[in-house]
């Protein structure tokens, strides 16, 4: 019987137990995209009992931040904030795995070639109209993932993951909501990955056999016309067949349409809804990891009473996720595993850590008031 304390190799990564901290936007970077004290905190505080830690979307390009304080690994010069961030963590003990990331059409504006890059000019900010990549910028993009992830490494990090979910760029060319294209990146599912395969195999060319890379997917798409659960499929086994060895699986719970200007932009959301029960994406987990032969990760509430212990052995999975569980109480994942879910301090999904970075503003937790502010300097060293 698999049990959360169980110690797991994944992606060649040894790991003390089951439980993950996913990748969660915090907008705690400083405006050069560079680590703060406020982050290293964070992650501090939220390291000391799980068995890997998925640092938030960090920007391979500075035209691809998703907020003005998110991180970014573009140049040379972020990575010493970053070896000190890899540093915290796996002092803690826990695995250091860094997602990468472009925004495509749901960037920050801050100008740059690529700001508002999208696979057939869907716009989701009023503020960054979007436009169609050519197969040059698309070639571009690639080269940017491939050195992003080589600055990753060598700053310490155990492995990196490639964020594929939640409608920004990669998502982007697998949604059929917002790639049309008619050329090779576009049509099927198969097709549509195409982009994302290019990246994966960038990066492993550069990193070699040895290095961990994980891949977000959705699941699925709760929206007509979206990504299905047979996309997904077929996503999950092409990037097994690119060189991926864990797949992180998410969804897009609900999609909704924002009337701007007597247009509409698409509003997506990476939330599970307050009436959604606890591993109400693990049936679909559980399928993908059938379908691609890989480890994967689950999310979905977990962090609701028995929810992860279950979960590990019920379909199985192999690593369960907690979110915003851990930024109300950053012990959840010690109370979990010790048995002591009666004294975690309880998320109370009011969306308050999403209304405040989708304002612009550090993220802010109506239960945990301890989170970091103030201002968000780059580190000294």
């Amino acid at each position: 019987m698999a049990t959360l304390k169980d110690e797991i190799t994944i992606g060649g990564m040894k790991l003390r137990n089951r439980l993950a901290l996913p990748p969660l936007t915090t907008n705690y970077g400083s405006p050069e995209g560079k680590v703060t004290d406020a982050i290293l905190r964070f992650y501090e505080e939220r390291s000391r009992d799980v068995g890997l830690v998925i640092v938030e979307a960090t920007a391979v390009q500075e035209d691809g931040r998703i907020l003005k304080g998110s991180l970014g690994l573009w140049e040379d010069a972020q990575a010493e904030g970053m070896a000190r961030l890899a540093k915290t963590v796996k002092g803690a003990g826990a695995a250091a795995v860094l997602q990468l990331n472009h925004a495509g059409a749901r960037c920050h504006p801050v100008g740059g070639p690529l700001q508002g890059a999208s696979p057939s000019g869907v716009t989701f900010n009023p503020t960054v109209p979007a436009f169609a990549l050519n197969e040059e910028q698309i070639r571009q993009l690639v080269a940017h993932y491939a050195r992003a992830s080589v600055r990753a490494m060598e700053a310490g990090f155990d492995g990196v993951e490639i964020h594929g979910a939640h409608l920004y760029l990669i998502s982007q060319f697998l949604s059929p909501l917002t790639n049309r294209r008619e050329d090779r990146y576009g049509g099927d599912a198969l097709g549509r990955a195409t982009f994302a395969r290019e990246v994966v195999k960038a990066v492993r060319d550069r990193l070699g056999p040895g290095a961990p890379i994980f891949f977000r997917l959705n699941a699925v798409e709760g929206v007509e016309g979206g990504q299905t659960e047979q996309d997904a499929l077929t996503v999950a086994k092409a990037m097994a067949g690119a060189g991926v060895d864990v797949l992180d699986v998410s969804l897009v719970p609900q999609v909704t349409f924002q009337e701007v200007e007597g247009g509409k932009l698409m509003v997506a959301s990476s939330a599970f809804p307050k009436d959604a029960p606890p591993a109400g994406n693990m049936d679909r987990t559980a399928e993908i990891r059938r379908a691609a032969s890989l480890p994967v990760i689950g999310v979905g509430k977990m962090g609701v009473g028995s929810a992860a212990a279950e979960a590990v052995d019920k379909w199985p999975v192999d690593i369960i996720a907690i979110g915003r569980q851990m930024i109300a109480d950053p012990d959840s994942a010690g109370k979990i595993l010790d048995g002591k879910t009666n004294e975690v301090i309880a998320c109370e999904e009011c969306m308050s850590c999403f209304g405040s970075i989708r304002a612009g503003k550090p993220m802010k937790c109506k239960v945990n008031k301890e989170l970091p502010g103030g201002a968000l300097e780059p580190i000294r060293t």
